[in-house]
């Protein structure tokens, strides 16, 4: 059973990137598999578009691999996060709930001593 593709430009890019960058390198597919402690098979799979969901360890390994940038290989600038319209809209309510003005005793109340009218100082 295959796994859905959740960024098929980023699948694309990298498979044509990994491609290119090993031949402009003169890696054979086994040479680029062994610098990054996978398979040739897997190697094939990801420049085939057929491996989709490459674990973060094995993106990693390949930009050791490739010696190149995390960004060269994703195509993307992964320095800055993409939130979706519903992401903004919840991150815009966080805000709006938890980013006004608080003093101090409306986070943290005084604790009170055991019968309540004094206050107990740590």
């Amino acid at each position: 059973m295959s796994r859905e593709d959740r960024n098929p430009a980023i699948t694309a890019h990298m498979a044509t990137y990994i491609s290119v960058r090993r031949h402009e390198l003169g890696m054979s597919l086994q040479q680029v598999a062994d610098r990054c402690g996978s398979s040739k098979a897997h190697i094939w799979a990801l420049e085939r578009r057929q491996s989709k969901n490459p674990t973060l360890w094995l993106i990693l390994a390949l930009c050791d691999a490739l010696n190149c940038s995390l960004n060269s290989l994703l195509g993307t600038d992964v320095s800055q996060p993409i939130y979706s319209e519903q992401e903004m809209a919840l991150i815009d309510a966080h805000r709006r709930i938890f980013h006004r003005r608080l003093t101090p005793n409306s986070i943290w109340p005084a604790r009170s001593g055991i019968n309540g009218d004094t206050p107990m100082l740590d």
